[in-house]
C-alpha cells in the first residue's frame, strides 16, 4: 500500500472515529399542586388553581443544587353556593412547611418534595358534614436516575399519619400504618367519582415521575355539581440520557488525521514532480 493510500486511510479513521458521549441529567419537583373544576347547572364553573408551590428545577452539567419552600397553605373555597347559602359544598385546604430540592450532576439527578401537616376536607357547610377528608403529619416523594454503569431510575414515597373519612368511603376504615412506604402504584381508594393513588410512579425513557398521593376527581358529586381535576401532593421528576455528540476530537484522533494529511501531502508533491520531470532527448 503506497503512501498516498495509507494517508488516506489515517484520515478515514480519524473522521470515523468512536464520538463522543454526551451525558446530562435533570430534575424537578414540587410540593402541591391543585387544579379543579366545579359544574353545575345554571351556576358558573368554578375553577380551583393553586401551584405548583415550592417548584424547584436543574438541568447539568453544570451541577446544580436547588432548593425552594412555602411556609404553609391555608385555602377555603366554595364549590357550589347550595340553595340560599345552605347546602354549599366547601373544599379546605392547610398544610404546614412545604419545601422541595433537586440537585444533580452529569451522570445523575435526583429530587425530594415533602408535605407537612397536610389536611383536605370537603364537605358541605350545613351542619359541617364531610364527604371526604385527607390528612397526614408527613407526605414525601423521591425521584432519582442515573447512567453509572448503566441506566437506572427509582422512586420512593414516605407517608406518616395518614388519616382517611368522609361519607363517600362508606365507613370504611384505613389503617394508616400500614402505608408508611406504599408500594408503587397503590390504589387506597376507588369509587364514587375519587379515586387515591398512593407512590405513584410514571416511567419514561430517560426517567421517572414519583407523585406521592395523586388525589383524582372525575365527576365527583359535590351539592348540585360535579367536580373533575386533581390534588397532587409532593412530586418529584428525574432523568439521565447518555448519547453520541459531535464534540471537538480527542487528541490522539487528531493525531491521527494530521499524520494521514501529511502522507498525502507527500505523496501528492513527490507525483507533480514525476509528471514535470523532463523527457530524454
Amino acid at each position: 500500500m503506497n503512501k498516498f493510500k495509507i494517508g488516506l486511510a489515517a484520515i478515514c479513521l480519524g473522521l470515523w472515529g468512536s464520538p463522543a458521549l454526551a451525558q446530562t441529567a435533570s430534575s424537578s419537583a414540587f410540593a402541591l399542586d391543585v387544579n379543579q373544576t366545579v359544574t353545575a347547572p345554571n351556576v358558573a364553573t368554578v375553577t380551583v388553581d393553586i401551584g405548583p408551590l415550592a417548584p424547584t428545577s436543574g438541568t447539568a452539567p453544570p451541577d446544580f443544587n436547588n432548593s425552594n419552600s412555602v411556609a404553609s397553605v391555608n385555602q377555603n373555597i366554595a364549590l357550589t353556593s347550595g340553595v340560599l347559602g345552605v347546602g354549599g359544598v366547601s373544599e379546605a385546604i392547610s398544610t404546614g412547611l412545604l419545601t422541595s430540592n433537586s440537585t444533580g450532576t452529569a451522570t445523575g439527578a435526583n429530587a425530594t418534595a415533602t408535605v407537612n401537616n397536610f389536611s383536605l376536607n370537603i364537605g358541605t357547610n350545613a351542619f359541617l358534614s364531610s364527604l371526604f377528608n385527607l390528612s397526614a403529619t408527613t407526605i414525601q416523594s423521591f425521584s432519582q436516575a442515573n447512567t453509572v454503569g448503566g441506566f437506572d431510575a427509582s422512586g420512593t414515597t414516605t407517608i406518616e399519619g395518614l388519616v382517611l373519612g368522609g361519607s363517600i368511603l362508606g365507613g370504611l376504615v384505613i389503617d394508616g400504618s400500614a402505608f408508611i412506604n406504599p408500594a408503587p402504584n397503590t390504589v387506597l381508594f376507588n369509587g364514587g367519582g375519587l379515586t387515591i393513588i398512593l407512590n405513584q410512579q410514571i416511567l419514561s425513557a430517560f426517567g421517572i415521575t414519583t407523585n406521592a398521593i395523586n388525589i383524582i376527581f372525575d365527576d365527583f358529586a359535590v351539592g348540585t355539581g360535579l367536580k373533575d381535576g386533581n390534588i397532587i401532593i409532593a412530586s418529584t421528576t428525574a432523568s439521565a440520557t447518555t448519547g453520541a455528540t459531535g464534540a471537538v476530537p480527542e487528541p490522539t484522533t487528531w493525531a491521527m488525521m494530521l499524520i494521514g494529511f501529511g502522507a498525502v501531502g507527500v505523496s501528492m508533491r513527490r507525483r507533480k514532480k514525476v509528471q514535470l520531470a523532463p523527457q530524454a532527448a
